[in-house]
């Protein structure tokens, strides 16, 4: 079989072996890909020039549907060598999915959690401020911005439920006994950096 000029060449080659229900597509590098399998997305990192006896990594590409709050997460890769792509498609059926299947599962429960925790504290956060305060909700699960007329703060959820305040802007007094009936009513330890909190 011949060598792949690219990593989507290469992911071409994979796509084919491992059936109909595979796709590859470009991420624009010529050493990364993008191979699309049933209900997930893996990435295949190749060295620049493709070689036969290059090693291929293939693991499961990062979303943005589920919270990710540690490098470990990204455990699990299929290793091989560019010239045998027969054994890399092997491998990823073998080992690759059913190890990918398992963190994305338990990604959804604990994304579950974060999501949960954080609509119920920015419920309980929203009805403080008063009639004026919004809440928006981040593109990146686990995060959200509370801003009312006394000041804004942007809040973060973690896997666990747990609170914490990553940005606390005070533009009045009255800001921080908010704060500090929050921490209160809520039950949740909430931390707000010194360096972000003014008040005037």
């Amino acid at each position: 079989m011949r060598t792949a000029r690219s990593a989507l060449g290469y992911t071409r080659i994979l796509a084919a072996l491992l059936g109909p229900d595979w796709t590859a597509d470009s991420c624009g590098h010529s050493d990364l890909a993008v191979l699309g399998g049933p209900a997930m997305s893996l990435e295949v990192a190749t060295p620049t020039p493709v070689r036969a006896s290059g090693t291929v990594k293939v693991s499961l590409s990062h979303t943005h549907a589920f919270v990710w709050p540690r490098r470990s997460d990204h455990r699990h890769e299929v290793i091989g060598t560019i010239g045998d792509p027969q054994a890399v498609a092997d491998a990823i059926l073998t080992t690759g999915l059913p190890a990918w299947t398992r963190l994305l599962a338990d990604l959804s429960v604990r994304t579950d959690r974060t999501l949960s925790a954080l609509k119920a504290f920015m419920t309980t956060a929203e009805q403080l401020a008063g009639p004026e305060a919004q809440v928006a909700y981040g593109s990146v699960p686990g995060v959200a911005d509370l801003r009312w007329p006394g000041g804004r703060a942007t809040i973060h959820a973690d896997a666990e439920g747990g609170i914490r305040i990553a940005y606390l802007d005070l533009s009045d007094l009255t800001a921080s006994t908010f704060v500090n009936v929050l921490r209160t009513v809520t039950g949740a330890e909430v931390l707000a950096p010194a360096a972000s909190t003014t008040a005037s």
